[in-house]
């Protein structure tokens, strides 16, 4: 079942939620298909991630009109990545794979980002 960013958004705001995180992981394969484990189970995250997870942060970000904070997770692996998220309507990232490969000089670049 898919679902509209607007129904999430509505549903959201009715039920006086603080914050809401888009996007974590998804199942799709798509962009990894001929990679070795590219057929294993579960949530595919990371650089695959990236591109999808933004668009979702733009169209929540629209539906929401900045009544809710959007925390970006999905794909942040460089300090513009993070920039990108901010652009298409986060307040905040989380970064878990880019801090994995990259470590803590990712904190330091994605705190230098200016408003």
């Amino acid at each position: 079942m898919l679902f509209r960013s607007q129904d999430i958004a509505e549903t959201l705001i009715e039920h006086n939620i603080d914050g809401v995180i888009a996007t974590n992981s998804t199942l799709s394969r798509k962009g990894v298909e001929n990679l070795e484990h590219s057929t294993e189970k579960g949530g595919l995250s990371g650089a695959p991630l990236c591109k999808r997870a933004t668009t979702v942060i733009k169209q929540l970000s629209a539906a929401l009109g900045g009544k809710i904070p959007i925390i970006a997770s999905g794909g942040i692996m460089t300090m513009e990545d993070a920039q990108e998220k901010f652009n298409a309507g986060a307040s905040l990232v989380q970064i878990y794979s880019g801090l994995v490969y990259s470590g803590p000089k990712l904190i330091r670049d994605v705190l230098a980002i200016k408003p």
